[in-house]
């Protein structure tokens, strides 16, 4: 049986109305991230400033000057205790600010499932087009950067990986014409375009081989990746963390060309899973409780001047506004 898609989600159409400078100076924790009750009037604005923050930046800045907010393993909002890395569902992790989705493809009958690791988690690429494309109609100033990944093992097919993207690229009907508009097709050697360049567009970061490329290499010269995920016990979060904090320090001494990409996430099976990693557990702060005051603290005080994509399990609010806030320089550039 082909896999069935997910029906489409209902478009949710946000009224915008805090100023470009509100959407970068991100306030404090809201009580949504605190865990603390929040009007959903409230919950709705903290939305609308984060879903368009890209607005306000220049056309000539690099996606490499820019700190972007992501997720790691985007689509495992269900799944297993070992599986599950989100508690968002992708329309809302972009409303939230989030602009760096981990997308693991399996080649399974000539078709994108989405997995980590062995297990599906009951949604497929087209469903991921389809709410990234839907988002960025919406709110076409912003730009989302994919990181497409082989995922577990390749099954039942009559083509290549490469293949069958290039059939949803072009020829599936659900697809295809949202990736006409949306999809960046880089020109001339690899580089990291200016974000004036990709408004509105999906930039694939190519985590996979093939004849050609599709966007920015992961793991290739323009990227420097710091992705360690082994955590063995909950005793290891604070070893996990510094290797995050060290990678923040060489994103800001870092080539200004380089898109550099640092992973709060980890996991290290049976003592630790991805949300006691992320979020601790009795007696033990998470890798994101580390980050959360790091982050904010350094954009306050203008001590980091780009954090780089931040790819995160479970992030909160919080810890997304904190990326994004790092921003407000390039946004001074724009002035």
């Amino acid at each position: 049986m082909p896999f069935t898609r997910i029906g489409l989600r209902t478009l949710l159409v946000t009224s915008v109305t805090a100023s470009l400078t509100a959407a970068l100076l991100i306030p404090p924790a809201t009580a949504e991230a605190r865990g603390a009750p929040v009007e959903s009037g409230a919950a709705g604005a903290a939305e609308a400033s984060t879903a368009d923050w890209m607005a306000g930046l220049p056309d000539g800045a690099s996606l490499a000057s820019l700190s972007v907010p992501g997720t790691h393993d985007t689509g495992a909002w269900t799944g297993t205790v070992w599986s599950r890395t989100q508690d968002m569902e992708l329309s809302r992790q972009l409303e939230s600010g989030v602009r760096a989705l981990d997308v693991r493809t399996r080649h399974y009958r000539d078709a994108f499932p989405i997995h980590h690791g062995a297990e599906y988690l009951h949604l497929n690429f087209t469903d991921v087009v389809t709410d990234t494309a839907v988002f960025l109609s919406e709110h076409p100033t912003e730009t989302v950067l994919m990181r497409l990944k082989k995922e577990h093992t390749e099954e039942e097919n009559t083509r290549t990986y490469e293949e069958t993207l290039d059939h949803y690229i072009e020829s599936d009907p659900e697809t295809a014409p949202l990736l006409a508009e949306h999809l960046w097709r880089p020109s001339g050697g690899e580089r990291v375009p200016d974000l004036g360049e990709v408004r509105g567009k999906i930039v694939i970061l190519q985590d996979f081989d093939a004849g050609k490329g599709y966007g920015i290499r992961w793991g290739g010269a323009s990227t420097d990746i710091q992705d360690d995920y082994r955590v063995p016990t909950l005793f290891d979060i604070p070893d996990k963390w510094e290797k995050a904090r060290s990678h923040f320090e060489r994103t800001a001494d870092g080539a200004p060309e380089t898109l550099y990409i640092n992973h709060l996430s980890g996991s290290g099976a049976p003592w630790a899973n991805p949300r006691e990693v992320a979020t601790g557990g009795p007696g033990f702060r998470g890798v994101n409780d580390h980050a959360r005051p790091y982050l904010s603290r350094s954009a306050a005080e203008g001590t980091l001047p780009r954090t780089g994509v931040v790819m995160a399990d479970f992030p909160d609010q919080e810890l997304i506004g904190a990326v994004i806030g790092h921003n407000r320089t390039v946004a001074a550039q724009r002035s």
